[in-house]
């Protein structure tokens, strides 16, 4: 009984010492699989170590660069799932694009992308996008692509148009449940009566 009680106790120790070293940490997630348990490649502790991820290269731009410790890492950018940063950011790597991930702990994930201004003294566009879970493609975030994305979700599809009215009000954030309203309304979706 104490010898499972010890095995126990260890193991509770080693996911709390696991959960604490990803953060402040900064690495490549190789699959979604890695991304959703938390599973770094490359990885560092921000705090006490460097590295340099290169994902903007110019003249290699289907490629990421990876300099750890005294070597340097390069790999096609289809081969790798996404990026944490030291900031704590994370951008996912979707056909050869980089979509920074703003909501990273919820279900129905969204991504902000903002690309240049497309002539000298334009503002640049913001677009939206979203995956129904770590393991989806990528789409535009659309009242139509969300319902979409769960076909059989007929309750998600109703509260879904009495709480949106345009494809806008998609990226709002509940600051009452502290989780985007569109991962709200999913919830509520699947709560049994």
């Amino acid at each position: 009984m104490k010898t499972k009680k010890s095995i126990k106790t260890c193991l509770m120790m080693f996911i709390a010492i696991s959960g604490f070293s990803q953060q402040d940490s900064s690495g490549i997630y190789f699959t979604a699989n890695d991304y959703v348990n938390d599973q770094l490649s490359f990885a560092i502790n921000c705090k006490t170590e460097k590295h340099k991820i290169k994902s903007d290269m110019i003249f290699h731009p289907k490629e990421i660069s990876i300099k750890h410790a005294d070597s340097t890492y390069t790999y096609p950018k289809d081969s790798i799932y996404g990026i944490k940063y030291c900031d704590g950011s994370i951008v996912r790597i979707y056909d050869n694009s980089e979509y920074p991930l703003i909501n990273p702990d919820e279900k129905i994930m969204i991504y902000k992308n903002i690309s240049g201004p497309v002539t000298k003294g334009s503002p640049s566009i913001t677009r939206y996008y979203f995956s129904k879970d770590a393991k989806s493609n990528i789409q535009e975030l659309t009242i139509y692509n969300i319902k979409a994305a769960f076909p059989d979700n007929h309750k998600f599809h109703d509260l879904v148009d009495m709480e949106f009215h345009d494809d806008d009000e998609l990226t709002q954030y509940d600051s009452f449940h502290k989780i985007m309203k569109i991962n709200h309304v999913l919830q509520n979706s699947l709560e049994t009566k």
